[in-house]
């Protein structure tokens, strides 16, 4: 009974690898990633063809023995089919492996050619995005704080898909043996974005935070002080590790400003949420700050 359990398990995985790998080889070859993934699965069947005898003998030499000292009936016809045309179902996949072989040998050429003109064609268009990037991007000085967050989102999607057509290029530069081509303009344009993205990516979040505290009602404000003054210190010690280079730009001063603004106006509401505050206590702030605040028994105050 063990005998047949092993022989029929590694029956289903040999068989299993036949059925899948029939699958693989009838893939249609429509770019470089199904050209390249059908090589691939070319070069596992000729390396498999060196070893295949060494897993098909076994599994016949213990059905033998089965068949030889086990009652007949022993096997469900669905394990006898497989164990029958093992070895001819081998010789089909072999013939259908040769067949897409002699059909890449054509399309190679081609694809090839059509390779090395896409990556020519590449190379124009990484230069002409760094020229873009260099006049319209996000470190161009004198533009307002969100504008320069619209670009930073744009060109990071313009860099996201010029770095799928380099991984593209470059596994087909493997894949036909030829010299990896390099994009200057493309690296230095990561670079670039990645430095905005630090000074960019913190004012977003502070502008966010202070808008979405400033919808807050008072009552929700007085429970949240603590986590308020949590937040808002964690941006300014993400701002003074700022690099140096981007403390040259005005964004950084407003960003600096918006968070020393509330940071200085943190003790104040603090001390305001007290229990102890009263209605006149609001009416000196108001004095003080020329506006009118309605926020003793007022629940939508905000």
């Amino acid at each position: 009974e063990k005998l047949h359990t092993r022989a029929k398990a590694e029956l289903e995985v040999i068989t299993e690898y036949m059925r899948l790998t029939t699958g693989k080889l009838s893939r249609k070859v429509e770019d470089l990633d199904t050209l390249g993934f059908m090589m691939q699965v070319l070069k596992e069947v000729r390396e498999k063809e060196c070893s295949i005898e060494l897993e098909i003998r076994p599994i016949m030499e213990m059905y033998q023995m089965l068949e030889r000292y086990l009652p007949a009936g022993f096997m469900e016809k669905e394990e006898i089919d497989k164990k029958t045309v093992l070895r001819s179902y081998w010789k089909k996949l072999i013939a259908q492996a040769l067949r897409r072989g002699d059909e890449l040998s054509n399309k190679q050429i081609q694809y090839k050619r059509e390779l090395q003109n896409d990556i020519r064609a590449f190379k124009i268009d990484v230069c002409n995005f760094m020229g873009d990037f260099i006049k319209n991007g996000p470190l161009v000085k004198g533009i307002a704080p969100m504008e320069a967050v619209d670009r930073l989102s744009r060109f990071k999607e313009e860099v996201k898909i010029r770095e799928r057509k380099f991984d593209l290029y470059h596994g087909g530069e493997v894949l036909f043996a030829l010299p990896h081509q390099e994009y200057p303009g493309l690296e230095k344009a990561k670079k670039e974005i990645k430095l905005a993205s630090l000074l960019y990516d913190l004012y977003a979040d502070v502008i966010r935070s202070i808008n979405d505290w400033k919808l807050m009602v008072w009552e929700a404000v007085t429970c949240n002080i603590s986590e308020m003054s949590d937040v808002m210190e964690s941006y300014a010690n993400r701002c003074k590790k700022l690099p140096g280079k981007l403390r040259e730009y005005e964004s950084f001063s407003q960003l600096n400003r918006e968070i020393n603004d509330f940071q200085t106006i943190l003790p104040l509401l603090r001390e305001l949420s007290k229990d102890s505050i009263k209605a006149r206590h609001w009416e000196d702030v108001a004095v003080a700050c020329n506006a009118k605040f309605d926020v003793v028994g007022n629940a939508d105050f905000k």
